[in-house]
């Protein structure tokens, strides 16, 4: 009877997780939040005729191992070191200052100070995975916005890790009603136990994988692969947990491992299938724990936490973006990315409730606040770059907005530099840059238009002829001399920006020759109707140099080569 219980809970969770992430998907909403509300609707139902199996638990506990197998896999040095250090500063002041607001603000609510921590900790972690895919669809992944809200979001995953062996060492307070002093002690009992942890696990794994996942690779068996990896994962998970250590400590040092070792590709290839499906059981099932009339009886609390959240997080965002120097739509993109609360706030509820730190419903708290702000995340995301360019236009008539804006937007002089006959260069990112090299060196003026405050400094120390501010601003455009310009290059990938650049260079000069970038195939119409003379599509041109270099290989003539080409440009819309 015990395996039919566990078999028939099984089929309804992952019938539940298609029917929810099929409903989402249609509502361009994260496959997240489906899976997690059709966990809240059907459980609510089937609760009334039986119990769910327990094994169920437990194999969504292992869905959030391999989850934070998979973060130590994804995590290096080398990545790490990619980011720059404002934004290392940033995301820490970040996590820290929501915790703090948490510790302040929640007791007042009715949450105790274990609880508030907790809640902090959670709040503090925004989503990569939503936001990300979000960023692709839109294609901004590659815009400065974007950037920054990517390795934002990589910092607040490794905030998982001190989170995970701080946060237990509060069951034991908790436990022990520990006075301050030995408080400190237990918090640093914590710790040195992870670090001696890490340290012997280093040591050890760089001692024994390579030996023990070569032999396996000679092999050239997947299955033995799958094998050694998972159960090296939950190993050093259970070994953890022994410890006194979380079990999810454990299956992020195992991935850290593999990833040192090298074979990194192959090991996430394999593992990412299963990781999915019990990931998916992990969320279904949260959803499956959470009372509909615990919704509805705390309907009021779970609002005002959310909307507290969103505030407080864009505004922190908002402030520590500008206190960096960038400038203020930059800023109020990545805000707005940032204000949900992320997947891992689950993984620190259930460890919070498990450990008896938290009771279940604040674990049913967090999900129902980090539920809500994923379900607006698309909708904020998507209106952001709207909202701010309506605020810049409101500013005009509102002097506490028009001050904020000059306060951080340094808006160029009115009289304009002396350039006529020159090119004009919107964005200075990987594209940008290669274009402004191949002016300089063909002699051609050019003058660069951005709002990256880092890579200005830069080109003003090369004696580059450079414009601060935003390239969608038409003042911006005039200062550049745009209506006296022979071109202008939108490098941008921002499509919403894209199109205010083409607007404003063609009311300043109507006829300028416009050369555009995009990555989408269906906004080559949109840029055509825009009346953009040239339209480059990254992936096709790097297809049309392959094309090229195949049938030279093949002994194809300079003519035959040509005229395939060129068919490819017609069928592809690019003549």
């Amino acid at each position: 009877m015990g395996n039919f219980s566990f078999t028939r809970d099984l089929i309804l969770v992952l019938a539940t997780a298609f029917a929810g992430g099929f409903i989402a998907k249609k509502f361009r909403q994260p496959l997240l939040t489906g899976y997690i509300l059709g966990g809240v609707i059907v459980g609510g139902v089937a609760s009334r005729f039986f119990a769910f199996d327990q094994n169920l638990v437990s194999l969504a506990e292992i869905g959030v191992a391999l989850l934070m197998f998979t973060l130590g896999i994804e995590f290096s040095w080398a990545r790490f070191k990619r980011i720059s250090p404002g934004i290392i500063f940033g995301a820490i002041i970040q996590i820290l200052g929501i915790i703090l607001f948490s510790v302040f603000v929640l007791p007042r609510l009715g949450f105790d100070f274990y609880s508030s921590i907790f809640l902090g900790s959670a709040f503090a972690l925004s989503s990569t995975a939503v936001v990300v895919k979000i960023l692709s669809d839109k294609g901004e992944l590659d815009t400065l916005s974007g950037e920054l809200t990517v390795g934002w979001l990589l910092l607040q995953d490794l905030a998982v890790l001190p989170l995970i062996v701080v946060l237990p060492a509060l069951a034991i307070n908790l436990r022990q009603e520990a006075i301050f002093w030995q408080s400190l002690a237990i918090f640093g009992q914590a710790i040195a136990k992870a670090v001696l942890l890490l340290a012997l696990v280093i040591f050890m794994g760089k001692k024994f994988m390579p030996l023990i996942t070569e032999k396996i690779l000679k092999t050239h068996s997947r299955e033995l692969l799958l094998l050694l990896v998972v159960s090296f994962c939950l190993i050093l998970a259970f070994g953890t947990a022994s410890l006194g250590l979380s079990f999810a400590l454990g299956a992020f040092l195992a991935g850290f491992l593999i990833a040192e070792v090298g074979i990194m590709p192959a090991i996430f290839a394999e593992i990412r299938p299963l990781r999915d499906i019990l990931a998916v059981i992990f969320f279904v099932t949260l959803g499956f724990l959470i009372s509909p009339q615990f919704l509805l009886v705390n309907f009021g609390k779970i609002v005002l936490l959310s909307f507290t959240v969103i505030v407080v997080k864009f505004f922190l965002v908002i402030g520590i973006i500008l206190y960096l120097g960038y400038h203020t739509k930059i800023a109020f993109l990545t805000g707005v990315s940032l204000t949900q609360v992320g997947e891992f706030a689950f993984v620190l509820g259930q460890m919070g409730v498990k450990m008896g730190v938290i009771s279940q419903e604040v674990n049913f708290t967090i999900i129902s606040v980090a539920l809500t702000t994923l379900i607006l995340t698309p909708w904020m995301m998507g209106l952001a770059a709207i909202v701010y360019c309506r605020l810049k236009t409101a500013s005009i008539k509102w002097p506490a907005l028009s001050s904020f804006f000059s306060k951080f937007d340094k808006k160029p002089p009115g009289e304009g530099l002396p350039f006529e006959n020159h090119v004009v260069i919107c964005g200075f990112g990987r594209v940008g840059k290669y274009i402004g090299r191949a002016l300089e060196m063909a002699k051609i003026p050019f003058i660069v238009v951005d709002y990256n405050h880092e890579v200005i400094k830069e080109l003003k120390s090369k004696g580059l002829d450079v414009v601060y501010g935003d390239p969608s601003e038409i003042d911006v455009l005039d200062f550049a001399q745009v209506d006296k310009a022979k071109a202008i290059v939108v490098a941008i990938p921002d499509r919403q920006t894209q199109e205010m650049v083409i607007a404003n260079a063609q009311t300043l000069r109507p006829g300028i020759k416009i050369i555009c970038r995009t990555h989408h195939e269906e906004d080559q119409a949109r840029l055509r109707a825009l009346r953009v003379e040239t339209i480059i599509q990254p992936e096709f041109e790097a297809a049309v140099t392959i094309v090229s270099k195949l049938l030279s290989g093949f002994g194809a003539s300079s003519e035959e080569i040509d005229g395939k080409i060129k068919r490819l440009k017609i069928e592809h819309g690019m003549q």
